[in-house]
């Protein structure tokens, strides 16, 4: 297929390169710009098993821009080591008028809400008409002012399943995807879906909605919490309550059922990341949420009104305060 991902940031760059083994992609940037230009991001992942002391960059892997594994050595003394390691691939980034001029695309993936594209890169948009509009926003309401804005494309939700950074003093975006893992979970009319799991293959699931609006419900009032800390990992691990009761009521308030959430099981998640993910999460998530606090906000916001009454709400809605106080 032919994907196009609107919106040059860490999702539509670290997503195009995800899928450029197999299909026609390109990114086109929200600054429009006369020139194609190239960006090189960096897949993190781990080591396989080796007997070597020295990290090495087995079979099938790519190494860092000066030709070795990065990272450092972890292991039992027994021959195991897990090393960091980056693979470096190469992204187009092109204009709005090269991304018309080259044809007609399948699939646009936005990476931008459908409230914040410029009228001009709506505009840009409906006149490629691609058959499919993905949209990665999960913000209350949002799947339906992208069907609004583009009522002649099939629309659905795409979930990442990788974790992904823009590191603006270099000009880098970072990312990490599970190996052997789909890149997307992918939800909406049936028909749409099936096509496009035909066409993507196994980088994308096709799931019911509910499993695509689940995970953010539980984790982002986690993410609220750690913006209500400054970024700090340490503080958010000492004040999981707050944020496990507002999962709770996001998560009924989504969904119609009733599933607690409780702080130790969030902990041991945490800390599970923390052992198993090759990206420092510590660090990554405060950076990487603290650019996103409006649309953190927005998210609470919405299943705040979603609630039914005021009672239901009270942990996410002292969240907001909390998150709003933080803006100062």
């Amino acid at each position: 297929m032919r994907v196009l991902f609107q919106g040059a940031g860490a999702v539509g760059i670290a997503g195009a390169a995800l899928f450029t083994d197999a299909h026609e992609v390109a990114v086109v940037s929200r600054v429009n710009g006369p020139n194609t230009q190239a960006a090189f991001p960096r897949r993190v992942s781990v080591l396989d098993p080796t007997d070597s002391d020295r990290p090495q960059a087995g079979p099938g892997r790519c190494e860092g821009e000066n030709g070795r594994a990065i990272g450092r050595r972890a292991g039992n003394g027994d021959g195991w080591s897990v090393t960091r390691v980056a693979t470096t691939r190469r992204v187009t980034i092109t204009s709005r008028a090269e991304a018309a001029a080259a044809g007609r695309w399948d699939l646009i993936v936005l990476t931008t809400r459908p409230g914040d594209l410029d009228p001009e890169v709506a505009s840009a948009i409906r006149d490629i008409a691609p058959a499919f509009i993905a949209t990665t926003s999960q913000v209350e309401g949002d799947l339906e002012r992208t069907r609004a804005e583009f009522p002649d494309a099939e629309v659905v939700v795409f979930g990442p399943a990788f974790l992904s950074e823009r590191l603006e003093a270099r000009r880098e975006v970072s990312f990490w995807a599970p190996v052997g893992a789909p890149r997307f979970l992918v939800a909406g009319p049936w028909n749409a879906v099936r096509s496009l799991a035909r066409g993507l293959g196994r980088l994308v699931l096709p799931v019911p909605m509910a499993t695509v609006v689940l995970p953010p419900t539980v984790f982002i009032p986690f993410v609220a919490e750690l913006s209500v800390r400054d970024g700090n990992w340490a503080a958010l691990k000492s004040h999981l309550d707050r944020p496990a009761k507002a999962a709770s009521e996001a998560v009924r308030a989504r969904l119609g059922v009733p599933i607690p959430v409780f702080g130790f099981a969030a902990r041991i998640v945490l800390e599970a990341l923390e052992r198993t993910v090759p990206i420092d999460v510590t660090q990554y998530a405060g950076r990487h949420f603290a650019r996103h606090r409006g649309q953190t906000r927005d998210m609470l916001s919405g299943w705040a009104l979603s609630a039914d009454g005021a009672d239901s709400a009270e942990a996410l809605r002292e969240l907001i305060a909390a998150l709003d106080e933080s803006f100062d």
